[in-house]
């Protein structure tokens, strides 16, 4: 099946039909070009799992979507494009990014965003791994299969406006990041391929920070904190 994600139509090869159900969303019958092939193979289901450290008896075919996934942001790379773990939400044309570590309240977040501003004019791109790309100058989130346990996302792309790490606290408050103060956090959040361009990552990582404003939001789960967000990134 040909799928585009990113802008890029590739050619997937898949062991599970379960896999291409999982991508269908993504499908496109009437493709224009190829950019890329990517086959699976049973030895990539196998390396996938032994990432698994916790020995987590998941199926086959759910390693196989992790190792899909990884074998296309390798072949991303050299585009311009990277996976990020966070949340992305499209409002007025605009795309918010927020990061956080698995439990800190992403879904939560953007669920109250739903709240106060309208679940009909709010779009979850992308609830967990969005694919982040450079391009015309700008930063561009894309929906993308591999979107969280919850099943948010959307087979689109919107210019990322703000990017926003998420850390509980009691009470609700904004600030704007430097590079510096951004750049471990972003770190920890990204999907280090397997490539040997380490530095196309790192010049990734520079044009994402440079072009995209950073902020840090400590925050309840009141829907305060999607208000005290909004117009913090404004």
């Amino acid at each position: 099946m040909i799928c585009k994600i990113a802008d890029c139509y590739i050619d997937i090869h898949t062991l599970y039909p379960s896999t291409e159900r999982f991508c269908a969303a993504y499908a496109c019958a009437d493709a224009e070009r190829v950019d890329f092939s990517v086959e699976m193979c049973e030895a990539d289901i196998d390396s996938e799992a032994a990432r698994d450290l916790a020995g987590r008896n998941f199926p086959r075919p759910y390693f196989e979507q992790l190792a899909l996934c990884r074998k296309i942001c390798a072949e991303l790379l050299c585009r311009g494009a990277f996976l990020m773990h966070c949340a992305v939400i499209e409002y007025e044309g605009r795309g918010y990014a927020f990061a956080a570590p698995s439990g800190t309240g992403k879904t939560t977040h953007i669920r109250l965003w739903q709240e106060l501003l309208g679940k009909d004019r709010v779009t979850i791109v992308n609830g967990d791994k969005p694919i982040l790309r450079c391009a015309d100058g700008k930063i561009y989130a894309y929906g993308t299969p591999w979107c969280g346990k919850e099943g948010y996302q959307t087979n689109t792309r919107v210019p990322l406006h703000a990017l926003c790490f998420l850390e509980r606290a009691e009470h609700n408050r904004i600030c704007r990041l430097s590079d510096t103060e951004a750049m471990p956090r972003l770190f920890v959040q990204l999907m280090i391929v397997d490539s040997t361009d380490l530095a196309r990552q790192m010049e990734l990582m520079d044009q994402l920070v440079t072009l995209v404003p950073m902020y840090k939001l400590d925050c309840n789960m009141d829907i305060e904190a999607a208000k005290v967000a909004y117009a913090g990134m404004q």
